[in-house]
């Protein structure tokens, strides 16, 4: 369910996700040739993914629920309390220095999300969808990022930069459930209670390192920005890559549509087991 907020994130400032890509999405062109001193991007954009996530609660007893979501965009844009996007890049020179914030609010429901299982500590035990009743949550999720970056290579086709910086992750979420019936340990204790409430609180924060950059179309007001990272931390790995036409609709505009895909995936038995975020883009990002 954290995960559909993040989701849901995404959506609101047109949609859900993620993070240093955002800055880096659409960005104004480097030129050795220009005037000295610092330019400026900020970039509002929607961004409608898709979502899969594998969550585990930690229970009362001891023991923790692995929860399962999958939904599109129109499962979770009417569910949305409050949604916050933006990102913003400055230049100077060759140096670039870059930031993003993603936040998301959403109470859902389980028409999208499921218990997948009980752990005790002694394995799992599967819980059948047929045997949960009621789930709803509040969630909040917050994707943040900040990195600096270098440009390698420019000339009259585009260029490419180097990033480096980092990405965190928190999600926060309360889940009260209802089941048909109470869950039994081996030694017949209640492990899981038939109704209850599960929290759940993760925070992650990752070093990432990319590329990202133009290739200009000849002769035309259209180019292909691109961007693309990986890097790990709290979690053991999380990446990003971005693409789409873009088009210079005046000096201080310009306009794309792409593709976007985030994933944090992390095994075990932390909060966020994983998360993956992909699909369409709009973005506008304006100069001054």
């Amino acid at each position: 369910m954290c995960a559909r907020t993040i989701l849901a994130a995404v959506t609101a400032l047109g949609a859900l996700t993620a993070a240093s890509a955002r800055a880096q999405i659409a960005t104004t062109q480097p030129t050795l040739d220009s005037k000295p001193g610092w330019t400026f991007a900020v970039t509002p954009y929607v961004w409608l993914p898709s979502l899969s996530a594998k969550l585990n609660y930690n229970t009362p007893r001891a023991g923790s629920v692995t929860t399962t979501i999958s939904a599109g965009p129109g499962d979770y844009l009417s569910k949305l309390n409050f949604a916050l996007m933006g990102g913003a890049e400055a230049r100077h020179d060759r140096f670039i220095i870059m930031t993003d914030l993603v936040y998301a609010n959403a109470s859902l429901t389980t028409s999208n999300s499921h218990f997948a299982s009980f752990n005790p500590g002694s394995g799992p035990i599967f819980i059948p969808r047929e045997q949960q009743l009621d789930t709803g949550s509040r969630l909040a999720a917050t994707v943040w990022s900040v990195a600096g970056g270098y440009t390698l290579l420019q000339g009259g086709w585009g260029n490419v930069d180097a990033v480096v910086g980092m990405r965190m992750l928190v999600v926060g979420d309360t889940t009260n459930y209802t089941l048909t019936n109470d869950i039994f340990l081996p030694n017949r204790t209640i492990g899981l209670s038939r109704t209850g409430s599960l929290n759940l609180n993760d925070v992650n924060v990752e070093g990432v390192g990319g590329v990202k950059g133009r290739i200009n179309i000849p002769n035309s007001r259209f180019y292909v920005p691109f961007y693309a990272d990986v890097g790990g931390g709290g979690l053991p790995l999380t990446w990003q890559v971005y693409a789409s036409i873009a088009y210079r609709a005046a000096n201080w505009v310009d306009l794309s549509a792409g593709y976007r895909y985030l994933a944090f995936e992390t095994g075990g038995n932390k909060g966020v087991h994983n998360l993956d975020l992909g699909g369409a883009i709009l973005v506008a990002n304006f100069r001054f």
